[in-house]
């Protein structure tokens, strides 16, 4: 969106002041920044922010460029995808699509993920253009409104940033992408146009939960990941150093952030509750500031009353109770998807696929 492009200071320089344009010098400022809020109401003030390759790679000409893509999910509505699957005959293509529904890395944004796989996403470098240059003949939102003029862009930009929730699926993505624009650079950017709003839907692989398992007694502290993961591939891999905690710290100098929603699962097959040392996994969370705890919400998984003994090894590392006396964020759990459950079924209806195939085979047509 707006700071994805170069230097808004080039465009101050020259951006013409517009004197013949009625709009410019006869509505008042408080006027025209309740119009462009509008026309962001009207483009969506939820934006999901991704990481597209376009080129062909074998050519050498893969590039990977943030767009943007409108979020059609109601954040407010409950997440039943496990139910449907449970609710689909084994061996139907409805199974399979639910399947994949629930394990996506969307996870409750599924739906836009669909809808971004079957639309072009829209490159926010397009702006890099002139200003002045011919508009492009794709309806594109936002872009609509920020290349009419430099003017505009620049006047309308503190209110684009004010009122869009930045919606993200992808620990990476969203630690890039709050590193480059989050907090700002030599320039005074990210406190012209500070990001007041994100939402985050994440669901981890158990790699990086493991790290923050407890250690063994006498084990020699949390550097690196557990001896079944170490190995070549990932030999910096530790509690310090990953992609999940290069995101907390990105999120914890956030300079202007008003609202922080997060919702969480891991694609673990083994239960939540008996894997994930919340207090190390969620500890930098702590350092994050919103100016109202409600407005800052942790989505987590729902813990059982009865964790039975496997699980008392972090019987001190849930949020629960004191633990969260100084939190600065509200704590919501509810139910996640039973991975274990799911991969079983996955089995059992691939079975069931396969058998039917073979029957339609021996009988024929």
């Amino acid at each position: 969106m707006a700071r994805f492009t170069a230097d808004t200071s080039t465009f101050t320089q020259s951006a013409d002041p517009q004197l013949s344009s009625p709009f410019f010098t006869v509505l008042p400022a408080e006027i025209r920044n309740l119009i462009y809020g509008e026309f962001w109401k009207l483009c969506s003030t939820r934006q999901h922010i991704v990481l597209k390759q376009e080129g062909d790679p074998e050519l050498g000409q893969s590039v990977r460029k943030w767009s943007h893509v409108p979020c059609i999910t109601d954040p407010e509505a409950e997440d039943t995808r496990f139910t449907r699957f449970l609710a689909c005959d084994a061996a139907s293509p409805e199974r399979t699509l639910w399947g994949i529904r629930l394990k996506s890395e969307w996870c409750l944004h599924w739906q836009c993920g669909e809808q971004m796989r079957q639309a072009p996403v829209i490159p926010d470098d397009v702006v890099d253009q002139d200003a002045s240059s011919s508009q492009p003949s794709l309806e594109t939102g936002h872009l609509n409104l920020l290349t009419v003029c430099k003017r505009m862009y620049l006047e309308s930009l503190p209110t684009l940033y004010a009122s869009t929730t930045f919606i993200f699926t992808d620990t990476r993505e969203a630690g890039d992408f709050l590193s480059l624009y989050g907090n700002g650079g030599d320039d005074d950017e990210s406190e012209r146009y500070p990001i007041r709003s994100l939402e985050l839907s994440i669901r981890v692989p158990n790699i990086i939960t493991e790290i923050y398992y407890p250690p063994a007694a006498g084990s020699n502290g949390d550097e690196g990941p557990p001896a079944v993961f170490a190995g070549r591939a990932r030999p910096t891999l530790s509690m310090q150093h990953n992609r999940w905690q290069a995101l907390c710290d990105r999120l914890a100098d956030l300079p202007g952030l008003q609202d922080l929603r997060i919702w969480f699962d891991s694609s673990d097959l083994r239960p939540w509750h008996k894997r994930v040392s919340e207090t190390r996994f969620f500890g930098r969370l702590f350092d994050v500031r919103v100016p109202d705890r409600r407005r800052f919400v942790l989505g987590l998984p729902e813990l059982p009353e009865r964790r039975g003994p496997d699980a008392q090894v972090l019987q001190d590392h849930y949020l629960e109770g004191g633990k969260l006396d100084k939190a600065p964020f509200t704590l919501e759990r509810g139910p996640r998807p039973n991975n274990w459950r799911v991969h079983l079924r996955s089995i059992v209806s691939a079975g069931a696929t396969a058998q039917s195939v073979a029957v339609m085979n021996v009988n024929g047509p």
